[in-house]
């Protein structure tokens, strides 16, 4: 049988630290990303619920 044989431990992995990313306000003329979804979902539902079976 093999015997066991002990590896030294690998040395530790040292990560850089973290930073958020720094995020740019909206300009006051840009869309909201919740406004443009709004936008797209809004048609849709009410098509959907105009077109369903009645």
């Amino acid at each position: 049988m093999a015997e066991h044989v002990r590896h030294a431990a690998a040395a530790p992995v040292v990560y850089p630290r973290y930073r958020a990313p720094v995020r740019a306000r909206p300009s006051r003329g840009s869309t909201s990303p919740i406004v443009f979804v709004l936008l797209i979902t809004a048609p849709a539902v009410i098509a959907v619920a105009a077109l369903r079976a009645r």
